[in-house]
């Protein structure tokens, strides 16, 4: 190999080891059956508070009956027995895009909306309507945003009521790693070139 391809190869991989982030799941298979909104979760140093229009008590953690959510749900209506609730997800760093599973107490076609804020200032939204598997009686899906960085999001729909499960969010802040590893391919491309150039001359 050419010292030009292996330069290039080597800035390559570095610079696509560096864009990696940190992703993770949420799945409240953690979380005792009952425990209800709100509450705040941890996993891998990344906080989610979940809460409601309803709370306390508006959303609850339950074993799931559904096809494609599985483990424990959290779903309402929890122990206020209220409907028609938005779930506010409270993350404590900033997230670039999030993914998770669902399903609503409706007819399929109710889509189940996504907000994603920064603070109070409104990133992007995205909908989403789920189906219904056979077998099963209420319609399942997923629902994804991505586009703007943002730490809060608020999930709500038209349906008598929804479950969420499998949540899982990239963040949106270089790990320290990556951030020495793209050090690394800048300092690869300067010393190139500092070769190169007193070569030259």
């Amino acid at each position: 190999m050419s010292k030009t391809r292996l330069i290039v190869s080597m800035i390559t991989f570095l610079s696509a080891v560096a864009v990696d982030a940190a992703t993770v799941t949420f799945d409240f298979n953690a979380d005792t059956a009952g425990k209800a909104t709100a509450f705040t979760d941890s996993v891998s140093g990344l906080s989610a508070t979940f809460s409601s229009s309803g709370d306390p008590g508006g959303f609850v953690v339950s074993p799931t009956f559904f096809q494609s959510l599985t483990g424990n749900v959290l779903l309402d209506p929890g122990p206020t027995g209220l409907n028609n609730l938005s779930l506010t997800i409270q993350f404590s760093a900033p997230q670039a895009s999030i993914f998770l599973s669902f399903a609503t107490n409706s007819a399929a076609g109710v889509p189940l909306n996504l907000g994603a804020f920064n603070g109070a200032t409104p990133v992007g939204s995205s909908s989403a309507s789920g189906t219904i598997a056979p077998g099963f009686s209420f319609p399942e899906g997923v629902i994804a945003f991505s586009g703007g960085v943002f730490n809060r999001v608020v999930l709500s729909s038209g349906a008598l009521d929804f479950a969420i499960d499998n949540l899982t969010v990239t963040d949106a802040v270089p790990e320290p790693g990556s951030v020495v590893l793209s050090s690394g391919a800048l300092g690869v491309v300067a010393f190139f070139a500092y070769r190169r150039r007193v070569h030259r001359n």
